[in-house]
């Protein structure tokens, strides 16, 4: 038998060493090599999917969405943060900032993670589309980065002005861009802000390729929802920056949906 392939989100330069842990605990518990189909970008995951060149994969929201809209997957996991399986989508600013509200964009320079990112993206630029903003106004230089960790640092050391990114919202506060550059607890309030936010957005899934063995999802199955063996479990949630993982649910599949069909 052949290697398993493993697909793989684009990331940037963040996340080798938690990738490698991963692959090597996931080829232990499976009992066959795994090999990683990197990406170049969010639309060639949902690719490698199509051609049958992914088995398993981290998907994000919207490609998850177009995979199982088109029956290319089946989800076996989502990811957890903070307790939840849901979280926002911000435009952040420098605490500093001149830029506080929608009326401050005005060509300012602007970082996004990937047109085919939720949180990242499309999400964000519907909702100020929505609440009146004239994007071709607002932004003037626009940078795709690849990653939510790249875009937090792009906002921080002043390359951009705003960025898009993830938000999370706990008893301790929010939490922007949770990431291996800012480290699993992600960047509070006190280092960026938000000057719009708009969701909720449905958790990144883990999913098994449609027609995959199903020993083989068993296994992924009970290592992420059940934690047996822990080194997979373990690898998977550093992977991922995750709390835990969850069954999928019909609700899940309804804000799935709505990304692709709003």
């Amino acid at each position: 038998m052949g290697p398993l392939r493993f697909g793989l989100i684009p990331r940037g330069e963040e996340g080798g060493a938690s990738e490698s842990a991963f692959v090597t605990a996931a080829a232990e518990a499976l009992g066959r090599e795994v090999e990683v189909h990197r990406a170049a970008d969010y639309r060639v995951v949902l690719t490698g999917l199509e051609q049958r060149l992914v088995d398993f994969a981290w998907l994000p929201p919207l490609v998850g969405a177009r995979a199982l809209r088109a029956g290319l997957i089946d989800p076996v996991a989502l990811v957890m943060r903070y307790g939840d399986t849901e979280y926002k989508t911000a435009l952040v600013a420098r605490v500093d900032s001149p830029v506080q509200r929608l009326e401050d964009l005005r060509s300012v320079r602007v970082a996004w993670v990937d047109r085919e990112s939720a949180s990242g993206y499309s999400v964000l630029r519907t909702a100020l589309t929505n609440a009146g903003v004239h994007l071709t106004d607002a932004f003037g230089r626009e940078l795709f980065l690849r990653s939510h960790a790249a875009v937090a640092r792009a906002v921080l050391q002043g390359d951009v002005d705003v960025g898009a990114t993830c938000s999370h919202t706990d008893r301790d506060g929010v939490r922007f861009a949770r990431s291996p550059f800012a480290g699993d607890a992600g960047l509070t309030d006190a280092e960026l802000r938000a000057v719009f936010e708009a969701g909720p957005i449905p958790s990144d899934l883990f999913a098994v390729r449609r027609g995959l063995a199903p020993g083989i999802r068993i296994v992924i199955e009970r290592a992420l929802l059940q934690g047996t063996p822990e080194p997979m479990h373990a690898a998977a949630r550093a992977l991922t920056h995750a709390d835990a993982f969850a069954l999928p649910t019909p609700e899940h599949r309804r804000l799935l949906d709505a990304l692709v069909y709003p």
